[in-house]
């Protein structure tokens, strides 16, 4: 599982969600002379994934100060530490002089970022995002793409970004209509996404996760749930029987300890071996690299159809 300093703060703090429609916005809180300085050229990302962002909106080496356990691209592991998943330092930020900083709405509490936003007043440009679906991320990167005036690299990276989505969506819908021809059943996977042990916690289908295994063809136990990310039984979890379950680690060379469920021989995951985990880097980052963790939860998914 991934430490619980970084992955239950960053997870959790999705509770901050809305639910539905994606949100972008993009918050000007200064007439800037445009003559002089027609596009922000200095940024800070207040979550991993949102480096990445900028670096397919075509704006990386803009950069100038990053979250803790930002990785991508390599070049932002050496770039000012501001923020992490539970705070925010103001006087760091006030030093590196920023004219954008973008936040997610997911990871940055509302108090946090209205004391941000007091602090620089009316020095900086706000970027928010908040994807629900996977092509509101190929939103996202034309959105901040439009504020840099980098759009024909934003659009071109979004539109790769898109291009995947369908390709994968294709694949299904190709799989689907060849079981259907063979008479197979078209029945859906009971899935389990773990996002944490203890306490036992899961995704909503509000979730963006929740949108990658519905594409898969998974049926999402607890996807019903009110809370974006609730508190769950194991006796639940038990009785709802997951053919299949997930979670996400800090890297591919970790595996998680799957002992609190292969000690039920009639619960069928252990049946079919089926506890996968997930690198988070591709998984819990709403940004391209989803991409890859989708494939791997449609794969599994697969298997067992």
């Amino acid at each position: 599982m991934r430490s619980q300093g970084f992955s239950i703060a960053l997870i959790a703090s999705q509770l901050l969600f809305g639910i539905s429609i994606s949100f972008s916005s993009h918050d000007s809180f200064a007439k800037q002379d445009r003559h002089i300085q027609p596009h922000p050229q200095r940024i800070i990302t207040l979550a991993p994934h949102l480096s990445e962002l900028v670096d397919s909106a075509g704006g990386s080496e803009r950069l100038v100060g990053v979250s803790a356990f930002s990785n991508y691209p390599t070049s932002v592991k050496q770039l000012p530490i501001t923020s992490d998943a539970r705070s925010i330092d103001l006087e760091k930020m006030k030093s590196l002089r920023p004219d954008l900083i973008i936040y997610w709405r997911g990871g940055t509490s509302e108090s946090q970022i209205q004391s941000i936003k007091k602090t620089f007043n009316k020095d900086v440009q706000f970027i928010a995002v908040e994807p629900k679906k996977l092509g509101d991320i190929a939103t996202d990167i034309e959105t901040i793409g439009k504020a840099l005036g980098t759009d024909l690299v934003a659009k071109k990276n979004a539109d790769v970004l898109r291009l995947k989505i369908t390709e994968l969506k294709n694949t299904e819908n190709n799989q689907n209509k060849q079981n259907k021809q063979q008479n197979i059943s078209q029945r859906k996977v009971r899935v389990f996404y773990q996002v944490w042990a203890q306490p036992l916690m899961t995704l909503n289908k509000d979730h963006i996760i929740s949108d990658i295994i519905q594409l898969c063809g998974g049926e999402q136990l607890f996807a019903n749930e009110k809370v974006l990310v609730p508190t769950v039984s194991r006796e639940a979890v038990i009785k709802a029987n997951p053919e299949i379950i997930f979670t996400a680690v800090d890297n591919q060379k970790m595996s998680s300890d799957w002992s609190m469920w292969t000690s039920f021989p009639q619960l069928a995951a252990t049946k079919n071996k089926a506890f996968i985990d997930l690198d988070g880097d591709i998984i819990s980052r709403p940004s391209p690299r989803i991409m890859q963790g989708a494939q791997k939860i449609c794969a599994e998914i697969n298997r067992l159809r």
